[in-house]
């Protein structure tokens, strides 16, 4: 901003002149349309002096003079005034024809030499360039060295330009300008160029505001208000629709930057000041997060990574929470809260480990514990799924044969075994129990801490394919290959509601965060979503070509995530009209993998690659690549602060990246492909 303001000003400073010398200008050309008077130079003109030294041109011969002579008192003839007439006339229309073409070059110029400063400024910086002349080559003929000197020091600040590499209209057909036609210019293109200058300082205003952190504008705002009340004057009341634009404008940003917040983050450990971040009350939790990262204050490359929370007035800030919501104003100090993390990895060697990822960079290998029963790889098979309790004391495994197991995740000692077929698990949001699916049309409910069977939920005539807890714990939902999909009491195992619209295998299912919604997925190429408890039908999604292999609610529950290896797509969805709002396209046209980050701004995608995507969940737009692995990435997810991705890849190996893009760990030791990834605090 005050970039913006020394530009307006120093413009506003240097055309002074200019305008005087236009006025006298345009002075001169009223004088001139009179029949008495003198031109610059104070020589008379106009009829009386030509005719006064018209004799002396036309003399015929010796007695012409001498009757000349004889009588001084004798008219001209009548054919010789209007001769002379004619000429003067003639010279005088000339003389006006000459200076209207300069008063159009002019305006021309002018308006090029303004368009020729915005082109030469895009991009530059004053790194760039030791000169500005070497930038702006038009600038050394008129040596208006105070204006570019604004110009130069805010060119850096924004890049307001006409598309790079384009040309003058008709550039090319333009002749030289004389120099005698630089020293001036009219009102009217002095107060277009103007108005040209504020109107895109201020389309600008808003993206420069989001990336720098400035001072309070109030001093500057005072300022800007001075410079468009000098286009007002320098306007002589034209262009009145323009400044009432440029007004409007000016009163936009004064309310948006009169909201703006300056946050003070201190550590909650040590109380001292980690960072002061400039915000908008709309602004989410994660905004914060980003600066502190974009700073290098936690998860650098050199230190051990943890996951970072706020803490204000006691109260933790979730992801998506605003700071207006959270109630922080202008000065307010939020306090940095560092957790430890860890991360889970399972891979087709039949192990999984459990990474501590507060270990420095500088250490020789990264500490883990491994969980495997090295019997009981043949029998069992490679490992399908691990997922830990949330309070992460205990741990889940479900291999491909069909076999669960649980494990003391501290220290890596066998807990039980799950009684019954399993091929998937979850743990309740108390994590006191399991729900999985299984081959055998049942799905289960066990203890988490001996493995027995609570309850059998029964009335599949196909395989269970999916089964998930709700956000309270208190429901089942599952998804099975009779096409059907079902609500259970989680206390007694009875069915609440029975799913039916499917045509085909129920392969993924959902709770909304509320718990008031449910979402299913299935082979048939469609998403459904239903009412809970009640099981009535709410909205079926249609875009897929192909089976969806899964489906996600958006931590608002507005919307939903699906995602189909088959037609190598994933879509968002609006749940209220069932629209799809995007369609992102994997590599190689396979989707491993797609999730929403905690705030729910972004999709993670997997796909065919060995680098891994991340989009704008409002415009789709590809924000991050992550490129490293050495093969296809299978499985990503997001740490619970949404400041750390991981990827599981076929090479074997874990990455970890910052959410600014660094890759900040990479976990190795696993034999055999990485087919899952997930993180915990604590």
């Amino acid at each position: 901003m005050a970039q913006a303001v020394r530009l307006l000003m120093g413009i506003f400073t240097s055309r002074g002149d200019a305008r005087a010398i236009g006025n006298s200008e345009e002075a001169g050309e009223n004088v001139e349309d009179l029949p008495d008077c003198k031109d610059k130079t104070g020589i008379p003109h106009g009829p009386e002096v030509e005719l006064a030294n018209e004799p002396e041109k036309g003399a015929r011969g010796g007695e012409a003079n001498k009757e000349a002579d004889s009588n001084a008192g004798s008219s001209i003839s009548e054919d010789k005034v209007k001769d002379v007439c004619n000429k003067e006339n003639s010279q005088e229309k000339n003389e006006k024809n000459e200076k209207n073409e300069k008063k159009d070059k002019k305006d021309k110029k002018d308006k090029k030499d303004a368009w020729h400063l915005a082109k030469s400024a895009r991009g530059w910086s004053p790194q760039d360039s030791s000169s500005w002349k070497d930038v702006c080559p038009e600038e050394k003929a008129s040596g208006s060295e105070s204006r570019a000197d604004v110009w130069r020091k805010a060119v850096a600040a924004r890049g307001w330009t006409p598309e790079e590499g384009s040309a003058w209209p008709d550039e090319e057909d333009d002749e030289p300008e004389s120099s005698e036609e630089g020293s001036g210019q009219t009102d009217t293109s002095t107060a277009r160029s103007t108005i040209s200058m504020l109107l895109n300082i201020f389309s600008s205003a808003a993206s420069e505001h989001e990336e720098e952190e400035r001072p309070p504008p109030s001093p500057e705002l005072e300022e800007l208000r001075r410079a468009v009340l000098a286009a007002e004057a320098l306007s002589s009341g034209q262009h009145s629709e323009l400044l009432e634009h440029v007004r409007a404008k000016l009163e936009e940003l004064e309310a948006e930057l009169a909201r703006d917040v300056k946050v003070h983050i201190v550590n909650g450990m040590s109380g001292e000041l980690a960072a002061v971040v400039r915000a908008r009350p709309g602004d989410t939790a994660f905004r914060l997060k980003e600066a502190i990262l974009s700073e290098g204050i936690v998860n650098s490359e050199e230190d051990g990574l943890c996951s970072i929370n706020f803490l204000h007035g006691g109260q933790l800030m979730d992801e998506s929470m605003t700071l207006s919501e959270a109630g922080i104003r202008d000065g307010d100090q939020v306090q940095l809260v560092r957790s430890p993390l860890r991360c889970l990895t399972a891979s087709l060697d039949g192990t999984v480990r459990l990474w501590q990822l507060d270990s420095k960079a500088t250490d020789e290998t990264n500490p883990f514990i491994s969980f495997r029963e090295e019997e009981a790889l043949d029998s069992h098979g490679p490992v399908l799924s691990a997922s830990l309790a949330p309070d992460g004391r205990s741990l889940l495994t479900v291999a491909a044969g069909g076999e669960g197991q649980l494990w003391c995740a501290e220290t890596g000692r066998a807990m039980g075994e799950l009684q019954g077929a399993a091929a998937t698990g979850q743990f309740c949001p108390g994590g006191s129990r399991v729900v999985g699916s299984s081959s055998d049309e049942e799905a289960r409910i066990w203890c988490a801490s001996t493995g027995k069977c609570l309850h059998t939920l029964q009335g599949h005539s196909g395989e269970v394919r999916a089964a998930r807890f709700s956000p309270d714990g208190k429901m089942v939902l599952t998804g099975a290959g009779d096409g059907l999909a079902a609500l259970w009491a989680a206390s007694s195992g009875q069915r609440i509601a029975t799913l039916e619209g499917h045509l085909d295998t129920v392969k993924s299912v959902d709770f909304s965060p509320c718990g008031q919604m449910a979402v299913t997925a299935s082979a048939d190429g469609t998403a459904r979503a239903w009412a809970v408890p009640s099981g009535k039908p709410l909205q079926v999604f249609r875009g897929h070509s192909k089976a969806i292999g899964s489906v996600k609610f958006s931590p608002d529950g507005d919307r939903i995530l699906t995602a189909s290896a088959f037609d190598g797509t994933a879509r968002l969805w609006e749940v209220a009209s069932g629209t799809c709002t995007l369609v992102i396209p994997g590599d190689g046209k396979v989707v491993n993998d797609a999730v929403f980050s905690p705030d729910g701004q972004k999709v993670l995608l997997a796909s065919a690659s060995d680098s891994l995507r991340v989009f704008g969940a409002e415009d789709g737009e590809c924000v991050l690549t992550l490129s490293g692995h050495e093969d296809w990435v299978r499985s990503a997810a997001f740490s619970p602060d949404g400041t750390i991705i991981g990827s599981a890849s076929y090479d074997g190996t874990v990455r970890l990246w910052s959410v600014t893009g660094k890759c900040l760990k990479v976990l190795e030791g696993h034999d055999g492909a990485v087919i899952s990834v997930a993180f915990i605090e604590g």
